[in-house]
């Protein structure tokens, strides 16, 4: 009960009440990092359900598919021939241990001509973009460059380097960089020259040393556009050197999905195509999706970089 000493007269209360009442049809705002729903109601219906839930959803449509059709293997099929794989020993030669099996060494293979040729991207597209972005007569000379290079198809590329070097590192390798470096030096050219002008010339005008302009200025005003354009060329990189070992290799995942097409085991080419892309979907979720919530979470610490929604997802 209230009286008047409360502060509030008794027949005013009813109408606080009615007003501090949402009005009906209207949604309840819930804060952030709060929710009383039940677990089971948050397990089904939160963020990372929808994701299992589309990845059952991928598998049941893929066993409904091998169910229904003869040259669909089904999921059991596929993994049990993985575990094949994984016994076989690597080209008949030795003894078989936890590397020398035709599954590790295979993929082992095809990171390593991946991870070279995508440091030469980073590297290149870097320096290129960078230099495009400062100085006029480097962008004037390599535009037309970068677009030659974004018209020409990777398969284009591979079926050249496989003529040009034939079997072995180099044909991947050469690949990966003529196609993702101008995918690359793109990004951190618009990265470049999305730097205000002013800063720079105030940096001249003091004469900041280049090393402190780059780390404090230049290094997180690209560095968004960078990550984007190497996320991009880690996808696009994977898929060239897939696609020279398809066509003319004798080593890695690529190849050994071209072996067992060859020799028309259904279960082989799926095997090896869901290995193919379960590598690509891990390195870009575990690697790469971290060091960009690292990243954006360090531009916002150096100041007036910060993304928005810099959070993990």
């Amino acid at each position: 009960m209230s009286s008047a000493t409360d502060g509030v007269p008794p027949r005013v209360e009813p109408a606080l009440a009615a007003a501090a009442k949402p009005p009906r049809g209207s949604r309840r705002v819930r804060l952030a990092g709060s929710d009383d729903r039940p677990l089971i109601v948050r397990f089904f219906f939160g963020d990372r359900a929808a994701r299992w839930t589309s990845i059952l959803t991928l598998v049941g449509l893929w066993q409904l598919a091998g169910t229904l059709g003869s040259r669909v293997p089904t999921p059991a099929k596929t993994f049990a021939f993985i575990g094949k794989e994984w016994g076989r020993t690597y080209m008949r030669q030795g003894e078989w241990s936890v590397i020398n099996n035709e599954l590790v060494r295979n993929i082992l293979e095809s990171l390593r001509r991946a991870a070279v040729g995508l440091l030469i991207v980073l590297l290149l597209g870097v320096v290129l973009g960078y230099a495009m972005g400062r100085w006029w007569r480097i962008q004037a000379y390599l535009t037309d460059l970068m677009m030659v290079g974004l018209a020409l198809p990777a398969f284009i590329w591979a079926l050249l380097a496989v003529m040009w070097f034939g079997f072995g590192f180099r044909a991947p390798v050469f690949v990966v960089v003529v196609s993702c470096v101008p995918g690359l030096v793109v990004n951190v050219f618009q990265g470049s020259i999305a730097i205000p002008r002013e800063l720079r010339d105030m940096s001249a005008a003091y004469g900041v040393p280049f090393r402190t302009q780059f780390r404090n200025l230049v290094l997180p005003a690209i560095s968004g556009y960078l990550l984007a354009g190497f996320r991009m060329s880690v996808l696009g990189g994977w898929g060239c050197v897939m696609l020279v070992e398809w066509f003319g290799n004798n080593q890695g995942a690529g190849y050994r999905a071209r072996y067992w097409y060859d020799a028309q085991n259904f279960n082989g080419l799926m095997s090896w195509g869901i290995i193919i892309l379960a590598i690509v979907i891990i390195v870009d979720r575990g690697i790469l999706h971290r060091l960009e919530v690292a990243v954006n979470r360090w531009r916002g610490q150096v100041g007036g970089f910060s993304a928005t929604g810099d959070k993990s997802r």
